[in-house]
């Protein structure tokens, strides 16, 4: 059975009353980490073509012109376009951490957090959602935190929709915001408060 966090642990009072402004500043560092930056388009000095006039400059009624390359000119370059760059931010490990316990307090505080024994030794997925729908709304997204779950636990879990199987090393304030509730055994739970404990 899960049961809901009703008070915030001792490893997350310290961060009720943190600024926000961390959690903030980590989710849109992360998500900018996300992006590939590999797009780009060639200027009008990379691409490949030859230095010959186009034609005469004077009495063709048209304008003048003096390379193939010019960004007008079809296949020709492209002017002030997007240059492949990194949008990667430095995110220090205090600050990260310090945004996950402000995350989970939140969702504690909210009501979102369950913690209860999760194995489904039938590893049938319709034994995972009787078990979830009872308190959980996992109908838009449910992050759920199991440390060392057997095969037969991810077989059941894995095909809900919105339900997103983690360790608890792989948990971080975006993917706890991202979620409407987290749900978590109570080895992974203790991972996550010896985590913030550090």
């Amino acid at each position: 059975m899960l049961s809901k966090i009703e008070n915030l642990p001792e490893s997350l009072v310290s961060y009720a009353d943190r600024n926000k402004g961390t959690l903030w500043q980590v989710v849109k560092a992360y998500r900018a980490n996300q992006r590939q930056g590999t797009v780009g388009v060639k200027t009008r000095a990379m691409v490949k073509s030859t230095g010959k006039k186009p034609y005469k400059q004077k009495k063709t009624g048209s304008a003048r012109r003096g390379s193939f390359v010019a960004p007008l000119h079809v296949g020709g370059g492209v002017a002030h376009g997007p240059k492949a760059r990194d949008y990667r931010q430095a995110i220090p490990l205090k600050m990260s951490r310090v945004a996950l316990g402000i995350a989970i307090s939140e969702r504690v505080k909210s009501g979102k957090v369950f913690v209860g024994a999760l194995d489904f030794a039938s590893g049938k997925t319709k034994d995972a959602a009787t078990v979830l729908k009872s308190v959980a709304d996992f109908t838009g997204n449910t992050l759920v935190c199991l440390s060392n779950p057997s095969e037969n636990t991810i077989r059941a879990l894995r095909n809900i929709r919105g339900v997103h199987l983690v360790s608890p090393e792989q948990v971080n304030a975006f993917t706890v915001l991202q979620a409407r509730s987290l749900v978590a055994s109570p080895e992974a739970f203790k991972v996550l408060e010896s985590r913030l404990a550090d």
